[in-house]
């Protein structure tokens, strides 16, 4: 896979670190413009000013693969909460597997993905959940990946459970959708598949 350029980093995912500093970087300019005088400088922070508000501007109009990833999964995380997993269900391609502990571990079928969802709506019923970390980034222009935390309260479960998820998702013909679960740890510990 290839890496995500900078600008798809900086300016479409990330746009504020950017504009915050054009800005800056325009007040300065006005400040040192209006003190002297200084036409030129008044230029300088007016165009800086122009990109400033251009880079937040094409950030919000481009949606990058992480981004696009990052809503797949928050959709979810959301049908998990509800047990909507049917729903849930249609999130993965037909090829989609399940990894444990590492994504390097060999996984299993959809049928284990169904199967651990479908426990959502029995002995495993979320109670309550709450998302302590979500981060995403694109892999390439087809591919998304999101690293995700949760801290969840299930039928079965004494307190919080705290997990941690990697989550791979791809531009595919019936759109974006999950092609690969990684299930690194629960109570900071590789999960074995008996969990469900």
């Amino acid at each position: 896979c290839e890496n995500p350029t900078n600008m798809t980093v900086w300016l479409f995912e990330n746009p504020i670190p950017l504009a915050v500093a054009l800005v800056a970087i325009a007040c300065f300019f006005a400040w040192r413009g209006r003190s002297s005088g200084s036409g030129r400088e008044l230029i300088i922070a007016g165009i800086a000013a122009l990109l400033g508000i251009s880079a937040l501007a094409v950030g919000r109009a481009v949606v990058t693969a992480g981004e696009e990833a990052s809503a797949v999964v928050e959709e979810l995380v959301m049908l998990a909460e509800e047990a909507e997993t049917l729903r849930a269900a249609e999130l993965f391609t037909p090829s989609a597997v399940l990894n444990y502990g590492r994504r390097e571990n060999s996984g299993v079928a959809i049928e284990a993905i169904r199967s651990a969802l479908a426990s959502l709506a029995a002995k495993n019923r979320i109670d309550s959940n709450r998302i302590t970390r979500l981060v995403f980034r694109t892999i390439d222009d087809k591919t998304g990946e999101v690293e995700l935390s949760c801290s969840t309260s299930t039928a079965r479960s004494i307190g919080a459970v705290p997990t941690s998820w990697i989550i791979r998702v791809r531009n595919t013909a019936d759109g974006w959708k999950i092609d690969r679960l990684t299930f690194e740890s629960a109570y900071g510990k590789p999960p074995m598949p008996t969990i469900w």
